[in-house]
């Protein structure tokens, strides 16, 4: 019984991916789950050929992903085409990701099969640095995946992977799946497909975003709305302007009026004067976000008293970078304030704004010496989004910053600023 015991117990400490027992490869799996463990990815690829249990090739799956190393590309491509489990396709496109998107990820690994959502699907998922070449193969398997696979949930995600690999050369495939009719009835799939067109940006993807308007779902409208915007399609101003007047759904309005702030028509101007004073603070907010991108002359005439009356603090913000878009620079104070409250996110991209589009950077240099870390931390990490290399010599002393959260962002910066 003891011998018995000694040898469970050497076995534990030193698990193989040829065990008969699912508990002890598993257990191998997590040992060679290392950054950088480069050698492991061989042995990795061909336990997977034979592994029987989709949960255990899901970790083998994740595994390569927390390597980390582009060695293993062809093993996550042929798994992500060629598995018959769904759930081990969508790990790999996971794993794919991180090959070239670094996520923080410690202890045991964690899959799909454990019920974990994937980082890269959340809200507002991390994108590739400007810096990263993405492989050739990766963005091309990712596509004839989103065109092909059998579980319209695994088309969603390579859809949605080409976007935060910023593959914009795949453009022309994501537009013919998105307008193939065969897709009429995978709704799920056109709406990534209409997100990811959005995040991309690129302008050439604008007509096609214009005539999926007139689609029957309403959910494919609405992302395409807010896709138009983002992609800058000013042709469809008029389209839009009339969405915002007529339909009845209180979400693509708001939407129509967003997309309508980001497309710098001056066209829209009429419309956004006669919301500034509107009931809705929503409507309120995007007409001065819409005219302060347009410099709008007449945010110096009366704009200051409606920020001092104005009581909704988003609202506040729009108005405050209407004025400092305008030329009052004195309202970058109440935005980078801003950066220590609520409305953090959107001080930011207004921030982003002056000083990426209205050269107001030197501006913003003043306030990396806030006596408040959270503004140094939102102004460094403002400035390093920027990417402006003359901005590193003003960003490096940050580096010695008493809080860490700035030191990271600093170095953050930095990175981006040394490109």
């Amino acid at each position: 019984m003891i011998k018995l015991l000694i040898a469970a117990a050497v076995l534990l400490q030193n698990p193989s991916l040829d065990s008969v027992s699912p508990k002890e490869r598993m257990a191998a799996v997590d040992k060679m789950a290392v950054i950088g463990n480069r050698e492991a990815i061989p042995q990795l690829a061909a336990a997977l050929k034979k592994e029987p249990k989709s949960d255990i090739r899901a970790e083998m799956v994740a595994a390569l992903g927390r390597i980390r190393d582009r060695e293993a590309v062809p093993v996550l491509v042929d798994t992500m085409r060629n598995d018959l489990d769904k759930d081990v396709r969508s790990q790999a496109i996971d794993s794919l990701l991180r090959l070239y998107i670094p996520i923080e990820d410690s202890g045991p690994i964690r899959t799909i099969f454990n019920r974990v959502k994937s980082v890269f699907l959340q809200p507002d998922s991390p994108v590739v640095g400007p810096e990263v070449q993405v492989d050739a193969a990766v963005k091309d398997a990712l596509a004839t995946t989103m065109q092909k696979d059998f579980s319209d949930e695994v088309r969603a995600q390579a859809a949605r992977a080409l976007g935060s690999l910023r593959a914009r050369d795949q453009v022309p495939l994501l537009l013919e799946a998105l307008e193939n009719p065969q897709n009429r009835e995978h709704q799920t799939v056109r709406i990534e497909i209409v997100r990811t067109l959005g995040a991309l940006r690129d302008p050439a993807a604008g007509p096609a975003l214009e005539r999926t308007l007139r689609d029957s779902n309403k959910q494919v409208v609405a992302e395409a709305v807010s896709a138009i915007g983002l992609v800058g399609h000013t042709a469809a101003r008029p389209v839009l302007e009339e969405m915002f007047r007529t339909d009845p759904s209180g979400v693509i309005k708001s939407r129509a009026l967003e997309a309508l702030a980001l497309l710098r028509d001056p066209a829209s101007i009429p419309l956004f004067e006669s919301l500034l004073s509107n009931k809705d603070d929503y409507y309120r907010e995007l007409s001065a976000e819409g005219l302060a991108r347009l410099k709008y002359e007449g945010a110096t005439k009366d704009w200051r008293t409606r920020f001092d009356q104005e009581r909704k603090p988003r609202v506040q913000n729009a108005l405050a970078y209407g004025l400092a878009a305008a030329g009052d620079v004195d309202y970058i104070n109440h935005l980078a304030n801003a950066l220590d409250s609520r409305q953090a996110e959107q001080a930011v991209v207004y921030l982003y704004e002056l000083g990426r589009f209205d050269g107001k950077l030197n501006e913003l240099y003043r306030y990396l010496r806030s006596a408040n870390p959270k503004i140094r931390a939102g102004i460094v990490k403002v400035i390093g989004n920027i990417g402006d290399p003359s901005s590193v010599d003003q960003v490096r002393p940050l580096t010695d910053d008493p809080s860490t959260e700035v030191v990271r962002e600093a170095v953050a910066a930095l990175r981006k600023l040394n490109r």
